[in-house]
């Protein structure tokens, strides 16, 4: 039997914990091919929005130990990374330089998404958010309200987030009633680490950037039919080429089906700050 998960105190102190699991081989080992899905379906959205590279500023906002600063570095952007994890942002600050890339990252800040004081207002040409930060946090409007400050005007904000309806079926499918109940209703339910998760249906998670003073936003749906985090045997089929580029060329088709998206566990939002305020 599987030991019980040992229940943090609080968020940052859990994935402190988790920091050296997340920065080991043993994680790529597990999740294979299914990080390059994800870094597929996202980069398509991230791609026509990128600065200028010699004047753009990224910011990676709830990094974990790094993601978008090894895809956007060596193309030549300059990023700032922050996550709440000092545990995480030591390893991403350790492999920024084992592969050589210092000179490509300003500045790493141990900061919480609803607490960026450190950044300053309009600061960022584009802010990635992404692997679900916004749903890890203590409070995602104030976490919109902090992205919008330090976006600068005409920036771009990308974010991806759980959904409330394929969490509740996911938690429909494990007979888990009370959690099922919880994310209908309150858009929370509670993980295994005794954390809080916060989910959104996709007009929610709109309205939360609308809200904050955010243009338009488009929605799409992020490796949807697979479950987060993803089984073993999803992840185990994505190891044939073929397959793999099926999988990927079909979630790209359907990735903007209003009804694929009202299902998907996660989902993307892309907003921008207008240029006049």
């Amino acid at each position: 039997m599987t030991a019980p998960e040992k229940k943090a105190n609080s968020a940052p102190e859990y994935w402190d914990e988790k920091a050296d699991f997340f920065a080991s081989d043993e994680r790529r080992r597990r999740i294979r091919r299914l990080a390059d899905l994800y870094e597929t379906s996202c980069w398509r959205y991230i791609e026509p929005v990128l600065p200028s590279k010699e004047t753009g500023i990224v910011l990676e906002a709830g990094c974990g130990t790094g993601r978008w600063v090894y895809h956007l570095a060596p193309l030549g952007y300059r990023l700032d990374l922050l996550d709440f994890s000092g545990e995480m942002i030591r390893h991403a600050e350790a492999k920024v330089t084992r592969q050589g890339l210092d000179e490509s990252v300003r500045g790493y800040h141990v900061q919480d998404l609803c607490d960026m004081s450190a950044l300053p207002d309009n600061g960022y040409d584009l802010v990635l958010s992404l692997g679900m930060p916004l749903s890890l946090c203590d409070d995602p409007e104030q976490a919109a309200a902090e992205i919008f400050r330090i976006t600068k005007p005409g920036g771009w904000v990308i974010c991806d987030a759980m959904n409330r309806y394929r969490t509740a079926l996911d938690m429909a499918r494990k007979n888990n009633m009370t959690q099922l109940f919880n994310a209908l209703n309150q858009g929370k339910v509670v993980a295994e680490s005794g954390l809080t998760h916060h989910c959104f249906s996709p007009d929610e998670l709109e309205l939360l950037f609308l809200g904050q003073g955010f243009a338009s936003c488009q929605l799409a749906a992020i490796t949807p039919f697979f479950d987060v985090p993803p089984l073993k045997d999803q992840v185990a089929l994505l190891d044939d080429d073929t397959l793999f580029n099926q999988v990927a060329n079909l979630f790209q088709a359907v990735s903007e089906d209003p009804g694929v998206i009202g299902v998907s566990s996660r989902l993307l939002i892309v907003t921008q700050k207008p240029e006049a305020l």
